[in-house]
Parts: C-alpha cells; sequence; structure tokens
C-alpha cells in the first residue's frame, strides 16, 4: 500500500530571473456551432480571463467575436501585463465513438453514459478501484464483452494538434489603454498541425468540436527589469 507524501518546504518556493511571474490558467471547449456566437463554450479561468474567441459558424450577435479564420483563437485577459514569457497549450479531443457497449480486453475506453451500470459493474468491466465512475473518465478494459446494464463508452480521439504559437508580437499587445471599457491584455494563438503523414508543413488547424483546450499564459507582471526584461 503507498502512502501519500506530504509537499516538503522545497514545494513552497519557486525561483526565477523574474520580478513578477504571473500565470494565468484558462480551459474550454471548442464548439464552432454554439449559438453563443463565441466559438467555444465553457470558460473557466476563475474570471482572469474576459473572452476566448474562435471561428463559429453561429451568427455573432453582439457577442463581440472578431471570428478569426479557423486554427485561431483570441484571448482577451482581465489585466494588463509588463512582458509575455511564455506558455503552453493542452488538447484533449473527443472520443470517436459514443455508443459502444462490447469491450476488447486491453483496449482504453471513455465512459460516454452511466446508464444503470453499478459502480461494481464498473470496475468489473476494468474501472480503477477508489475512483468513482463518470462521463468522460477513461480505463482499461479488463474483460472481453458487453458491459453489465446500461452504460456505454467509447473509443478516446486522438488529438491532431502538433503545436501551438503566438501571432505576432505579443508584447505590443499587453496594456489596453481603456482595461475598464475594453479588458486587458489580448493575444492570438493559432493551433498548428500537418496536412498529412507525408506533408509535415504545419498550418493552422482547429481543434475538432467538442475537445478541451487547457492553456497556461506567464508574464511578467512587475515593471522592474535589469536588461529589458
Amino acid at each position: 500500500m503507498s502512502v501519500p507524501r506530504g509537499f516538503g518546504i522545497n514545494g513552497q518556493h519557486y525561483y526565477t530571473n523574474i520580478a513578477k511571474p504571473i500565470d494565468v490558467n484558462l480551459n474550454f471547449i471548442v464548439d464552432s456551432t454554439n449559438g453563443n456566437g463565441l466559438g467555444i463554450r465553457s470558460l473557466k479561468s476563475n474570471g482572469y480571463v474576459s473572452n476566448v474567441f474562435m471561428n463559429t459558424s453561429a451568427p455573432l450577435a453582439g457577442s463581440g467575436n472578431p471570428n478569426p479564420q479557423a486554427g485561431f483563437a483570441v484571448v482577451q485577459f482581465a489585466n494588463n501585463f509588463n512582458k509575455y514569457i511564455g506558455g503552453f497549450v493542452g488538447v484533449i479531443a473527443p472520443a470517436t465513438s459514443t455508443g459502444t457497449t462490447s469491450l476488447t480486453k486491453g483496449n482504453v475506453y471513455q465512459i460516454t453514459s452511466l446508464g444503470n451500470t453499478t459502480a461494481a459493474n464498473w470496475v468489473v468491466a476494468g474501472f480503477p478501484v477508489g475512483f468513482t465512475p463518470a462521463v468522460g473518465a477513461s480505463f482499461v478494459a479488463a474483460i472481453n464483452g458487453s458491459i453489465t446494464g446500461t452504460g456505454t463508452v467509447g473509443i478516446p480521439g486522438a488529438n491532431q494538434i502538433d503545436s501551438y504559437s503566438v501571432a505576432g508580437d505579443s508584447n505590443l499587445m499587453l496594456n489596453n489603454s481603456n482595461i475598464a471599457q475594453y479588458n486587458g491584455a489580448q493575444m492570438i494563438v493559432q493551433f498548428l498541425s500537418s496536412t498529412s503523414s507525408s506533408n509535415t508543413v504545419l498550418i493552422p488547424t482547429a481543434p475538432s468540436n467538442n475537445s478541451v483546450v487547457s492553456m497556461t499564459f506567464r508574464f511578467d507582471g512587475s515593471s522592474v527589469t535589469v536588461d529589458g526584461l
């Protein structure tokens, strides 16, 4: 049996050459057809991000979305910053199927509906003990055969995004002169993917609808500099 370990004193410190490092974390679900006109839904950032806009086929109708071309996202922050330091993006692709009931031992599946399948029956199917079965959770099948009950699973989708980059010089868009009316810093990022296995040139590519996108942006919030950083 493993014993949970506490975080030592070193886990309480973060050393950097930046005077005031600030990380802004957010996530959202890509939804190009959502009627809100944003191209996304379910933005979460604890209030530090005002808007994320992506390409949409829905009416814009006062959403404020400039409707960037597919593969780009406009991120509006609630604050201004001094410098953009860097960041990273993670994309979770949706399941490629949603109504599978038959399992193959050793294959990975993702729960798409709990149905009336009990927690005990999910464990028999391969769901790890100690966790609560929930839609979206994944597990390795422990059986060849059907799930007991009406629960269903899907095959996890593969993320087609190879990389991402910031469009333009982001440091020129970090200080809005009227933050109260027009929000704070704004950055445009592009999701990049190769066109095929034989052509590895990266081009802007929109994550598939229902993909969950997580982003971290790191800024310097201080005006104190030594050599410009």
